[in-house]
């Protein structure tokens, strides 16, 4: 009597195509390589939609690097300054007013953050705020005054004469 051998279960292609890129992804995810992770959870998602159970773990282990991804949010004057001071180098001065006013919240009378907001908000088009900023730094520390004469950051208010009395030179 010849015993009959059971025949090997045949895996679907796909769904092990998918578990192998699944698997790919979480190791680059326990990496912290959060690049990775997400172009291989991305690639799953986009060439396995078919494969349900394993979409809808991609689409939780997708959102967790977006989460691990963003900064943390600042909590000290210096991190507050040194975003504001951020933001204002990539050129986004809405939001580096906001994160300047925060740190001034912290240090009001911060001559370098004072400095930074009168920056931000003359780049930002606020003319009277930023002259205000302005006055306050300077008032601070008079050394602002020359420096600020100089500042491309200002070139906005160069034509006002409330910013040029501001900036000239103080009589001894």
């Amino acid at each position: 009597m010849s015993k009959k051998v059971a025949a090997a279960p045949v895996l679907d292609r796909r769904y092990q195509q998918a578990v192998d890129l699944f698997e790919r992804a979480v190791k680059a995810l326990g990496r912290k390589d959060l690049d990775r992770a997400r172009d291989l959870f991305d690639d799953l998602l986009e060439s396995h939609a078919d494969q349900q159970e394993l979409v809808e773990r991609a689409r939780a282990y997708r959102a967790m690097c977006d989460r691990t991804r963003r900064p943390a949010r600042p909590k000290t004057f210096e991190e507050y300054l040194n975003y504001g001071v951020v933001l204002h180098n990539r050129g986004d001065f809405t939001q580096a007013v906001r994160y300047l006013q925060q740190a001034l919240e912290i240090h009001p009378r911060s001559e370098s953050a004072l400095y930074c907001l009168a920056a931000a908000q003359a780049r930002a088009g606020d003319a009277a705020a930023a002259l205000r900023a302005l006055r306050s730094a300077i008032h601070a520390n008079p050394a602002s005054r020359a420096q600020a004469r100089r500042d491309d950051d200002f070139a906005p208010l160069r034509a006002a004469a409330e910013f040029r009395a501001l900036v000239a030179p103080a009589l001894p």
